[in-house]
């Protein structure tokens, strides 16, 4: 296999590697290979519906990963370093569906956690949750709760430091991302990930900022990986009880991608998430 692909890490003492896109695509689907949750969502963005082994289908429309963000997430999903993993936001399932996959073929214990208390409408994404209970009944676990109490209670419960991963895909306004983000942090073990998905938009690219500035604790790779921001955990945050280092805001509206994000592409997803 090539030698990975050095990504600079803010605040590291040394660079956050991570595969490039080839390398993470033919892990995923070397993955599928051995694991049909993965190959059903492998399937799903390649086609654009989750078809069920009972023959029903799901149609993704625009709420999907990308083959190279299923790759990064199934990777560190793979090497999830505790047993308990989270997601906020399911959408259509097919994170899950790679995560899942992959934390079962890793061969240890697991549970996932999800959080989205509002879903897509229609029916829309309930095949996959159903061939998700079906077939993992004791590792996938989805709350119908809003993150920020879900997360909290999931602290209260089982502790600090609980989790190996987390993804943060739910609610887009700044304030909803921030809490995600502190609610996570406590959550994080040392060595742990958390990921965001749609890094390029203005109010997650100001969260990303924020850490980026401010928390030397973390290794913060924006990766070749366009839209996705993910964040490894160094150690304990040991800062001052006032420090603030002040942060980027980027100065574009609502959900106004990064230059060069497709403004149809843009305009499509905005439209999708307002249904």
């Amino acid at each position: 296999m090539a030698a990975t692909k050095a990504i600079s890490a803010t605040h590291a003492s040394a660079p956050l590697t991570l595969p490039n896109e080839r390398q993470l695509v033919a892990e995923l689907n070397a993955m599928a290979q051995k694991e049909q949750a993965i190959a059903l969502a492998v399937q799903a963005l390649k086609t654009g519906a989750f078809r069920h082994p009972d023959g029903r289908t799901d149609e993704l429309g625009l709420v999907r990963i990308t083959m190279h963000q299923a790759g990064l997430l199934a990777h560190l999903a793979a090497r999830c370093p505790k047993q308990l993993s989270v997601e906020v936001g399911f959408g259509m399932g097919t994170s899950a569906a790679v995560m899942i996959g992959a934390r079962r073929l890793a061969g240890n214990p697991f549970v996932h956690v999800i959080y989205d208390p509002y879903g897509l409408g229609d029916g829309r994404g309930e095949i996959v949750q159903d061939y998700l209970q079906q077939h993992f009944p004791k590792g996938f676990r989805r709350v119908v709760k809003r993150s920020e109490i879900g997360l909290a209670q999931l602290i209260d419960a089982h502790g600090p430091a609980t989790a190996g991963l987390i993804f943060i895909d739910g609610g887009h306004q700044f304030e909803n991302v921030m809490v995600d983000f502190v609610l996570a942090d406590q959550l994080c073990c040392e060595g742990g990930h958390i990921v965001f998905d749609d890094a390029s938009f203005p109010a997650i690219e100001s969260v990303i900022n924020y850490i980026m500035t401010n928390r030397p604790d973390y290794a913060v790779a924006q990766s070749e990986l366009r839209n996705c921001a993910v964040l490894r955990k160094r150690g304990p945050d040991e800062r001052q009880w006032d420090a603030f280092n002040p942060f980027e805001v980027p100065n574009r509206h609502d959900w106004e991608a990064k230059p060069g994000e497709p403004q149809e592409a843009t305009s499509a997803r905005q439209l999708e998430r307002s249904r």
